[in-house]
């Protein structure tokens, strides 16, 4: 596999199969290193259709630091990045001070502002995880 440092650098690429290539690289590499780099290829608007692989990389990785970027792409996201925020966000909520920056980052949407019929079904699937998780935390 090639160095670590050669992969990041790769997720800029303007070539989706190469970034790609690279993200589930990094994501066998388990290198921690790769989280910061993944979450900027991932925001970047000119692969907001291009986003799915990295999400899924990016699943392999301890989140917990950026779960408000990960609801967003759940709520945001087409169905592929929906689901693999969706991933990430079962495998983060393993705190109160977690389920707590979820709920927030929740309120911050009403149903009417998403889009897609996805979207809905997350919104309320996040709900019910928050409260069944603080109604265990307590």
């Amino acid at each position: 596999m090639r160095e670590v440092q050669e992969l990041i650098q790769d997720l800029e690429s303007p070539n989706s199969s190469i970034r790609d290539k690279a993200a589930l690289d990094l994501m066998d590499a388990l290198d921690e290193r790769a989280v910061e780099p993944l979450l900027r290829a991932i925001s970047k608007p000119e692969n907001a259709n291009h986003r799915g692989t990295l999400v899924y990389a990016l699943s392999a990785f301890n989140c917990e630091a950026f779960l408000e970027m990960v609801v967003d792409l759940a709520l945001t996201g087409n169905y592929e990045v929906s689901a693999g925020a969706c991933v990430i966000l079962g495998e983060s909520v393993k705190s109160p001070g977690a389920i707590r920056r979820i709920r927030a980052q929740l309120n911050k949407y009403n149903q009417s502002m998403l889009l897609a019929e996805h979207h809905h079904m997350v919104w309320e699937e996040l709900h019910e995880l928050s409260e069944a998780e603080s109604g265990s935390a307590q």
